[in-house]
């Protein structure tokens, strides 16, 4: 019998760091089950790892729900399963229900919350969801201390919510005079508002011609961007790069960043930036992932929610206070507190539970 196992929707590239770090612990003893695609299918996984073992994924209810077939009598197998905290996911349901009948244990890990918090409607489904596993992984401490208050009893352990190994959580290192950029890492959709920040930078560029823009990353709106930063006469100082993975070829570019932002809902993107030691602009009013908690260490400045003149006013302010950019001592708070290893840790805790009533996962954060 393996002693862990993943039924997931998808593990995409930047987990693949976590993952390793747990299976190294685990001596190989892991199973993972995932899909190409979540239900937003520029959400993939990652297609370097000959360990994760693919399995179907239908979309069914106009595409707002899924059923993921195949593993399924090997997901009845590890002595601890973990599954995804989603009540979309008609698999996720199903195998809660049998292991419980089986008195196999099963460990649900995500969002604490939906996108609209505690009081959403759907909120009270993935409580439900809680209560029928025997434990949740939550991405940030926050969220893990408002789950425990929900749920008394229930054990939770929080993975923060990481990208890279510590090793690779670093300052980028550039003079302040090469720190001209801003930068935006993430996709091209609606919901993370791209082309508010053309309009802003465009607006902020008119003030300050030595500003340039990077957007690395792509999506369904690359076109609409390009032609907004034409339209705007910005196109020779925007820079497109597409999607950069690696931490050495992000950190070229965030040498020569001085903040970055998120125009719509914010995520990992913030944890992302603070490692390299540069401050994010967000939105004040967004339904943002729990990331957001790394706005109580100083790794966040806000503006106003779809506001083009707020928004070119923080880029203006950020450029004048460029030359304390990079903040070493954030990058390394987050190496700490957000890397792989930190992540791995909360999952093995969770995995390793014993059932008892000590709660593993309620060690607080570090603070810097």
């Amino acid at each position: 019998m393996d002693d862990l196992g993943f039924y997931l929707a998808v593990l995409p590239r930047y987990r693949r760091a976590c993952m390793e770090a747990v299976r190294q612990q685990m001596q190989g003893r892991v199973r993972v089950w995932v899909s190409d695609a979540h239900l937003d299918q520029s959400v993939r996984s990652d297609t370097g790892v000959e360990w994760y073992e693919k399995v179907r994924m239908v979309r069914v209810a106009g595409g707002r729900a899924f059923v993921q077939f195949g593993g399924w009598r090997g997901a009845l197998r590890p002595r601890t399963l973990v599954i995804d905290l989603n009540p979309r996911s008609g698999t996720a349901w199903l195998l809660l229900l049998v292991r419980k009948l089986l008195r196999r244990r099963t460990v649900v890990w995500g969002h604490v919350y939906p996108r609209g918090g505690a009081e959403a409607k759907t909120a009270g489904v993935r409580r439900a969801m809680r209560r029928l596993a025997d434990g949740t992984i939550s991405y940030t401490h926050t969220d893990a201390a408002r789950a425990r208050a929900d749920l008394p009893g229930s054990p939770v352990w929080t993975a923060t919510n990481a990208l890279y190994p510590e090793r690779d959580i670093t300052v980028a290192a550039g003079s302040a005079d090469e720190r001209v950029s801003v930068i935006y890492v993430g996709r091209f959709v609606a919901a993370k508002k791209v082309s508010l920040l053309v309009e802003a930078f465009a607006a902020a560029h008119d003030r300050e011609p030595s500003l340039e823009l990077v957007l690395v990353g792509d999506g369904v709106l690359r076109a609409d961007i390009e032609k907004a930063s034409r339209r705007l006469g910005v196109s020779e100082v925007v820079h497109m790069p597409g999607w950069i993975d690696s931490t050495e070829g992000l950190r070229e570019y965030y040498a020569r960043a001085f903040v970055a932002v998120s125009p719509g809902f914010a995520g990992l993107s913030l944890t992302q930036a603070a490692g390299f030691g540069i401050r994010t602009l967000v939105s004040r009013d967004e339904p943002h992932s729990p990331e957001i908690e790394l706005a109580e260490h100083g790794a966040v400045r806000w503006f106003e929610t779809d506001s083009v003149e707020s928004l070119a006013e923080e880029l203006l302010a950020a450029w004048r206070l460029r030359r304390h950019a990079p903040d070493a001592g954030l990058s390394r708070w987050v190496g700490r507190n957000y890397s792989a290893e930190s992540m791995a840790a909360g999952i093995l805790a969770a995995a390793e539970h014993d059932g008892s009533s000590r709660d593993a996962g309620s060690t607080e954060m570090k603070v810097a």
